[in-house]
Formats: structure tokens, C-alpha cells, sequence
């Protein structure tokens, strides 16, 4: 798998890059930190400053009385550790769950690296354990929020923006795609690949210092999934991208948005940063086939 390019080369092999591919900046742009004494280089991401553009309202959003996860169109496992399985009489630790059905739960639904972590609120005929996990992406809904909320097209352009960046459904990668298990906080890794190092992590490449520009406003005090959708239609709000994305349906919109947010995501068409970036028509593409699905 190719490497995501969430993020901008700094220093002297920033300018380097913008040098060698004739690339001019029009967007505006964070300040270029100096190489450190090894030759490395810290990836820098622009944030662009709170604003009164008008963006997602997740306060009206249905809010049930019961906690429940819905199984979306894959039958998946609810699933225990090897450790536990061992104890079992049957030896398997998996129970199945059905597509397209409702569970209730026992509490919110937590996240444990590419999981869910669940309590049902009753037993499944013949399991014999109530805790466990599930594989995430064939969760569709949950009571712990997040991307479920949004609207089909908000989806759609999501999914696109995590294509672009190389991490597709999953929410615990790292830059250089190492991953991470807890979502107690931003993992704050820095990871290098060549001289360019940084620690974005997440579904959509946050740095530290982005998300921490973000979190205090929102609220959020972890790095879960449903956190890091918030903080990412934030992003797309403060770019004042928001009414291009809910409206990408419409060719121009589509490309006006990534006009707005290619000095945020490298990989994105026309980032004027010298990282590689997909086309317009390979995005329009994985857009179209996204909001299809929805």
C-alpha cells in the first residue's frame, strides 16, 4: 500500500520540493519549522482559524433513551480475546451477529483499535458471553455517534477524503501506517519516512498540533472515531468548505471543495506542498461510488 500524504515536507526540503515542481502558493500557509539536527524534517498542517461559517449542527440529531450498535449488510462475530476463547467450552470466543439488525447494548460503545468494544444488553441464543468486540467497519450505527449522524453526501465526501489520505475505514492508523490500539487521546508518535516525520494520525491525518487547535472548541476529550469526525467536518467548516461538501453531488461543488482543502490535505488535487496527490476524476470517481452506497 502506497503511503497517505496527509502532510507538508518543512524547512529547506519544503521549499526544495515547491522548487522542483514549480508549484505556487496561493492558499495560505503555516509557518515552515527549520530541519532538526539530524536532517529531518517535521511535517507542518494549516488550520485555518475559527470563523462564523455556517457548518453540521450534531445537537438535533436522534438521541435514543437505549445504547445499540446496527450491523450494517455484513453477518460479522461478536468476538472475545484469544486468552478469553481458551476458557470456553466451545473454543471459539466468536458468537455470530446477523446483517442488517439491531442490538441493544448495556452502555455506550467503546473503540479499541480496528473494534468495537460492546456489553449486549441481553445474551445471544447460545453465546456464552455478553462482552466483546466487532470488527468496526461492519457496525453502520451506533449510540456512541459520530459518522452515522452525517448526511449521506457529508458520508460520501468522508470516505473520499480517507481514500485520498490511505487509510479507507480505519481510524487508528499513523503516518507510515503504523497503527495504535487506544483511543484515550492522540497518540503523539512521531514516525518518520525518509527525512519527513511526523505524528498524524487518525482516519483523516490530524497532527497533534491541528488536533489540539480543534479538540478544546469541540469538547472532546478522546481520540475515537465519532471525536475524530467531528473534528474533521470542524475542519472542513473553518476552510469554508462545508456548503460545497454537503452539495458534492454537483461537479463544481465537488471540485470547489477541494480547492478549499488542499492546504490542509497534501493529497488532495492542486496542494501546492510537492507531496503526490490523486486526480480530480480518480476522487470524482471514489465520491460518486461512495455516495452510491449510502
Amino acid at each position: 500500500m502506497a503511503l497517505a500524504a496527509p502532510l507538508r515536507a518543512a524547512g529547506p526540503a519544503f521549499q526544495d520540493l515547491l522548487a522542483d515542481s514549480g508549484g505556487a502558493i496561493d492558499t495560505p500557509m503555516p509557518e515552515i519549522p527549520p530541519a532538526r539536527a539530524d536532517g529531518t524534517v517535521d511535517a507542518v498542517q494549516f488550520l485555518p482559524p475559527n470563523n462564523s461559517e455556517p457548518g453540521f449542527d450534531w445537537s438535533p440529531q436522534r438521541k435514543s433513551q437505549e445504547d445499540f450498535f446496527y450491523i450494517g449488510n455484513n453477518a460479522t462475530f461478536l468476538k472475545v480475546s484469544e486468552a478469553q476463547s481458551s476458557d470456553l467450552a466451545d473454543g471459539t470466543g466468536r458468537c455470530a451477529l446477523s446483517p442488517n439488525t439491531l442490538y441493544k447494548a448495556a452502555a455506550k460503545p467503546g473503540f479499541f483499535g480496528e473494534h468495537m468494544t460492546v456489553v449486549l444488553g441481553q445474551p445471544l441464543p447460545g453465546c456464552q458471553f455478553t462482552r466483546g468486540y466487532i470488527y468496526s467497519p461492519h457496525v453502520s450505527s451506533s449510540s456512541a455517534g459520530g459518522f452515522w449522524e452525517l448526511p449521506r453526501g457529508i458520508k460520501a465526501f468522508l470516505d473520499t477524503l480517507a481514500y485520498a489520505e490511505g487509510t479507507d475505514q480505519s481510524y487508528n492508523y499513523i503516518f507510515t501506517h503504523a497503527t495504535f490500539s487506544s483511543y484515550a487521546g492522540h497518540p503523539r508518535k512521531r514516525k518518520c519516512a525518509g527525512r519527513l516525520c511526523s505524528d498524524a494520525a487518525g482516519r483523516y491525518q490530524f497532527l497533534s498540533s491541528t488536533w489540539d487547535g480543534l479538540a478544546p472548541d469541540l469538547g472532546l476529550t478522546d481520540f475515537t472515531p465519532p471525536s475524530q469526525d467531528k473534528a474533521v467536518v470542524e475542519l472542513i467548516r473553518r476552510a469554508g468548505a462545508y456548503g460545497n461538501v454537503s452539495k458534492a453531488g454537483v461537479y463544481k461543488n465537488f471540485t470547489a471543495a477541494l480547492s478549499k482543502l488542499n492546504s490542509i490535505w497534501a493529497s488532495l488535487p492542486g496542494s501546492p506542498y510537492g507531496q503526490p496527490t490523486h486526480s480530480t476524476a480518480q476522487l470524482w470517481k471514489v465520491y460518486k461510488a461512495a455516495l452510491a452506497k449510502y
